[in-house]
């Protein structure tokens, strides 16, 4: 009798490309997208509305010419300055704006496109003009335009900082205090302490004047390198200040752009690397003011 043969069972050849499926990367920030249909659906708290209406009537608009005249500073490259001395920086990248992006900064920094984009000039009695061109008005020095609409609404171009994203930053990083440098809230009678050190570095010693430091802030920040302020842009910086955090490791929307409104609820950083998840934010947030200014007219900032 023949003895039956053992047939081992076979072995599959390994496939390329299977195993142990990959992790997909984390988002480091929302993306232009989901910025935008956050802001267009963002409903600001009716308990909430007139405190808001406050903030923009007595520290918002109130202050608009200074916020205007440091832009125009930083776009004319400090030469309303008396004295002044700007370069970029690394002082400024141990700070959560600069590590929340790859490669190089400048990369980030700057914009897909350099085309200038139409201002808005209304025509007595018509619609308004869709054209390129400077206003002489707003802007003496030919640097981008500021075209006004009846109700004082703004188009901002060419690379001029918005004076809107000035003022949510001096809420964010000074409460609106004008005794603060712009770079980190630290007082104008000496250097700053915290990071970015030793700023401002404009050609004198303490003190400080408000506009001369902010000027030597926003273009540490290479804002001044900037040509194109849209929506999605404008909401990634003002939350890449305090950082991504909520985002990538909660997957929350952050406070310091929602507070107020229905795309916020609870949860809180109480201090450096400790969240509360049942701490609830008592600050505004920088996107909710813009929100309300573009409801009243105020402003409009240009999508994609």
């Amino acid at each position: 009798m023949k003895k039956k043969k053992h047939i081992s069972p076979t072995v599959q050849p390994k496939q390329k490309g299977k195993g142990k499926a990959k992790h997909k990367p984390v988002p480091s920030s929302p993306s232009d997208v989901e910025y935008q249909h956050l802001f267009d659906t963002c409903t600001i708290t009716k308990e909430k509305v007139a405190e808001v209406d406050k903030i923009i009537d007595t520290k918002v608009v109130a202050n608009r010419k200074r916020y205007d005249d440091i832009s125009t500073m930083v776009q004319a490259g400090g030469m309303l300055e008396q004295q002044g001395s700007f370069s970029s920086s690394s002082l400024f990248r141990s700070r959560p704006l600069f590590n929340a992006f790859p490669g190089n900064a400048q990369q980030w920094l700057n914009p897909l496109s350099t085309s200038p984009e139409p201002s808005f000039q209304p025509e007595p009695g018509g619609l308004p003009d869709f054209s390129l061109g400077f206003s002489s008005k707003s802007n003496p020095f030919g640097l981008g335009f500021v075209n006004q609409f009846p109700g004082d609404v703004s188009f901002i171009s060419n690379g001029r900082i918005p004076w809107y994203f000035i003022a949510c930053v001096h809420y964010l990083e000074c409460g609106f205090s004008f005794s603060k440098h712009l770079h980190n809230g630290d007082p104008l009678t000496g250097y700053t302490v915290q990071v970015p050190a030793n700023r401002p570095q404009v050609g004198h010693k303490p003190p400080f004047t408000f506009e001369e430091s902010a000027v030597d802030a926003l273009k540490l920040m290479g804002f001044d390198k900037v040509s194109s302020w849209k929506l999605p842009f404008i909401l990634r910086k003002l939350e890449a200040y305090n950082g991504f955090g909520y985002f990538k490791f909660h997957s929350m929307n952050s406070p310091y752009l929602w507070s107020y409104s229905n795309q916020y609820t609870k949860g809180k950083y109480v201090k450096d690397g400790k969240f509360d998840s049942e701490a609830v934010s008592a600050q505004c947030g920088s996107a909710v003011i813009l929100k309300r200014m573009e409801e009243r007219s105020l402003i409009y900032i240009p999508r994609f």
